[in-house]
């Protein structure tokens, strides 16, 4: 930055690209968190699936 404050031609350029760079990292690191939590909620699900069936089959094979 300029002694009067105001940036220089290249500074600006280089901080927009500063910019763009520490977006692009954000929101890669906000979407790999986001689809860890969709992956985990779908292994959760499927456990839970699985811990039903298995609790039916049980059931069942007492029953009879």
């Amino acid at each position: 930055m300029a002694e009067n404050g105001w940036y220089a031609d290249g500074d600006v350029a280089r901080e927009a690209a500063r910019a763009r760079r520490v977006a692009r990292l954000g929101l890669s690191v906000v979407t790999g968190l986001f689809g860890t939590v969709v992956i985990a909620g779908a292994v959760l699900v499927l456990v839970l699936a699985l811990l039903v069936a298995l609790a039916l089959g049980c059931a069942m094979a007492v029953m009879y």
